[in-house]
This record gives structure tokens, C-alpha cells and sequence, in this order.
């Protein structure tokens, strides 16, 4: 019978055992988040992607400079176009943000 006893405690061993779970490390920045959260690595990124537009853009004209530059053209009176539709849609969701703190505070 002693046996019976050590039969249960054997039992009872095999219960699953809770284990902490080893936290997540933070995910590493790599470098070109790292560069991109600096401003000078912004102007670096604006940069680079206006040396590829202009690449892009002698691809395209076959070294024709007339079309060069009225590739170049559109390409800046469509890049104003958006940032000025950007810039007001952000400058009326800031309007917007101030009127409701300003309604929560009354």
C-alpha cells in the first residue's frame, strides 16, 4: 500500500507546470529607421529620392532635353498640387482637434 501513495505523487508531478514566458525584447531599430527618425537623415532620404527622379526622368527623355524638362515639369506641378492638398488636410485636422479640446473644456 505504501506503494499506492508514491503512485500518487508520481500522478500528481506529471500536472503541467506554469512557466513564465520570456518577454519580448524590444524590436531592433534597424538603420534606416534610425536614419529616418534623425532630420538630417530625412533630408538625406529626400535627397536620394530626388537624385532617382532625375535618373528616372533622363531614362525616360533619352537625353532629349525638351522632354527632360517637361517631364520635370509635371512632375513638380503635381509634387505642389499634393503638398498643398496634404498641408490643408492637415491643417483643418488640426483646426478640428483644437475645436474639440476646446468644446470638451467648456
Amino acid at each position: 500500500r505504501g506503494n499506492s501513495s508514491s503512485a500518487s505523487k508520481r500522478t500528481s508531478s506529471k500536472a503541467p507546470v506554469k512557466r513564465a514566458q520570456p518577454q519580448n525584447p524590444e524590436p531592433e531599430m534597424t538603420i534606416f529607421h534610425e536614419l529616418w527618425s534623425h532630420p538630417f537623415g530625412k533630408a538625406l532620404y529626400l535627397l536620394l529620392g530626388i537624385a532617382v527622379l532625375l535618373g528616372l526622368d533622363f531614362l525616360i527623355s533619352m537625353n532629349h532635353y525638351g522632354k527632360f524638362f517637361t517631364v520635370l515639369g509635371i512632375e513638380l506641378i503635381a509634387a505642389m498640387i499634393i503638398g498643398w492638398i496634404i498641408y490643408l488636410l492637415v491643417e483643418r485636422k488640426k483646426q478640428f482637434e483644437a475645436e474639440q479640446s476646446d468644446s470638451e473644456e467648456s
